[in-house]
Formats: C-alpha cells, sequence, structure tokens
C-alpha cells in the first residue's frame, strides 16, 4: 500500500512540475502573438486595398452586372504569407448583398484576391 501513495505523489508532482513548467505570463502571450503578426507599411496597405477594391467593385454576371461594395481589409491580421483579409459586400442574383471575405495581396507579387489564405 505505500507504493501506491509513493506512485500518486510521483505523478502529482510531476504534473504540477508540468502545469508550472507551461505557465505563461501575460507579457509572455502577448510576445508570442505579436510576433507572428508582420505589421504592413502603407504602400502596402493601400496595395491591399486596391486589389480588394478592384475585386469587390468588379461587374458580377450572375447578378445582373451589379458591382459590389469594398468594406475594409483588416492590416493587423496580415502575416508573412503576402496576403491580408478584406472584407466587402458581393451582390446576388436576388438583389441582396452577401457579406464575403477575401484574402487579397499586399506585395507587388501578389496581385488580386484569392478565397483561401495561403499561396499556392
Amino acid at each position: 500500500m505505500p507504493k501506491f501513495y509513493i506512485y500518486l505523489m510521483a505523478i502529482a508532482l510531476a504534473f504540477v512540475v508540468f502545469a508550472y513548467s507551461k505557465a505563461q505570463t501575460n507579457d509572455q502571450k502577448i510576445k508570442e502573438q505579436t510576433s507572428k503578426v508582420y505589421a504592413l507599411n502603407a504602400d502596402e496597405r493601400n496595395l491591399a486595398s486596391s486589389n480588394a477594391k478592384s475585386f469587390f467593385h468588379m461587374e458580377f454576371i450572375n447578378a445582373n452586372n451589379s458591382k459590389g461594395q469594398f468594406l475594409n481589409c483588416n492590416p493587423s491580421d496580415s502575416n508573412f504569407n503576402g496576403y491580408v483579409t478584406c472584407n466587402g459586400l458581393v451582390p446576388q442574383p436576388n438583389g441582396t448583398y452577401k457579406e464575403t471575405v477575401m484574402y487579397c495581396g499586399y506585395n507587388p507579387e501578389l496581385v488580386g484576391c484569392s478565397k483561401t489564405d495561403t499561396v499556392k
């Protein structure tokens, strides 16, 4: 019976050590999150917006050639893959608009927008 308690205490001690080693302070969490974000400069923000505008402002054939509307791009969620999240309204065949998320390029190599946030 005493061996059982020793094993139980060893497991509990291992769990406490493991949990304590994985705990992060708020500063560590913030630093980890901000290290994944790439801050866009003014030219990159303008390029992302112009790519988004060219997509959302085009005439959609399936909606009687109605034009969509560009809303905004979120430069704070960009990363090093060259795309940033942009929102806009796309006309539907029934005359309504549907909010749509597109991933638009912010560097000269990635022109236009994509439905996925990955580079092919």
